[in-house]
This record gives C-alpha cells, sequence and structure tokens, in this order.
C-alpha cells in the first residue's frame, strides 16, 4: 500500500469499530448512534453529517429478513435438539433476537454509511 493511503486513513475506525462501540468514521470519536440502532444528526467532534446519509427504508429489510429467517431455523433446530421449557425459550430468543439485530443493523448502517461518505469523498 501506498504511504499517501495510510496516512489518509490514520485514525478512522473500520467498520466494526464503527459499528459495535459508535465511532465517528472520520475522526473516531464517540457519538455515531443516537438510538439502539439510528445514527446521530452529526459528529459531536467534527461535525460531519450522519443523517444526510443515512441509510433508511427498505434497504433495510435486506438486513432484517435473513437475520430473522436464520433465527427462526436456528429457534426450531434447538428446539429439535434440546426441548427446553416455554419460560427458558422466551429468556433465550427474548434476549438473543433483539440484540442480533440491534448488532446487524449497526452493522449494516455503519457499512452503507462509511460506503456513501467515501464516495461523496467526505473520507
Amino acid at each position: 500500500m501506498p504511504s499517501g493511503d495510510s496516512q489518509n486513513t490514520k485514525g478512522q475506525p473500520g467498520i466494526t469499530q464503527a459499528a459495535l462501540f459508535g465511532l465517528c468514521p472520520r475522526c473516531g470519536a464517540k457519538g455515531l448512534w443516537a438510538g439502539l440502532a439510528a445514527l446521530a444528526d452529526r459528529c459531536p467532534a467534527c461535525g460531519l453529517e450522519f443523517e444526510r446519509y443515512e441509510p433508511r427504508g427498505r434497504g433495510m429489510y435486506l438486513v432484517v429478513l435473513p437475520v430473522t429467517i436464520l433465527l427462526v431455523l436456528a429457534a426450531l433446530k434447538l428446539d429439535d435438539l434440546v426441548q427446553l421449557p416455554v419460560w427458558a425459550l422466551i429468556g433465550l430468543w427474548g434476549a438473543l433476537v433483539p440484540t442480533v439485530v440491534t448488532v446487524a443493523l449497526r452493522y449494516a448502517k455503519a457499512t452503507v454509511l462509511m460506503a456513501r461518505l467515501e464516495k461523496e469523498g467526505l473520507l
């Protein structure tokens, strides 16, 4: 990799760090997320506008639908393998489903946001 490329990306978080820890794709400051899977309006440190480039609407169904199908298949397979009581299933899937869907949405939104920002030349 040429040395010019490494200087441009120095200090910028990757997709995983931006998604999970809420780091700004440009400066690396915290504050990317305003809610569980909702982007903040702008970065508190560098002022980069997130809301303008936020992926919304039908595009996120391409993330949620496969994740939901995989979770349903996993629930059915687990029920075949281990006959857990109903209270255990409610506790397990009641905690696991929102966590997995939120992480998947965060990762997808951070990926699309970073691609859009890079396309606009803001990163």
